[in-house]
């Protein structure tokens, strides 16, 4: 694999989980909080760690698609560094 097949594949890995993710915040949005507040504390657990893992593995394939940008464009010998976005 090249790597621009690589980066194209993590971009829609990328895309995929970052739709996921909307639509599982989606579906509290559309119950209302109240209702997610009403669901037992191990629920509400599971799910915001589901959450968090899904944006955490969003991170991960940004950061990953950065690195390939670098490497790509020649700048692999510099340390690279977390843009301020993936910080926050």
């Amino acid at each position: 694999m090249d790597k621009q097949s690589g980066s194209r594949n993590r971009f829609e890995r990328l895309s995929s989980k970052l739709a996921q993710l909307e639509s599982v915040l989606t579906m509290v949005g559309g119950e209302g909080v109240g209702h997610f507040r009403q669901q037992e504390a191990e629920l509400q657990a599971y799910f915001l760690e589901l959450c968090s893992r899904m944006a955490g593995e969003c991170r991960d394939l940004c950061e990953s698609l950065h690195l390939a940008e670098i490497e790509s464009e020649g700048e692999s010998e510099q340390e690279p560094s977390r843009s301020r976005m993936l910080l926050n």
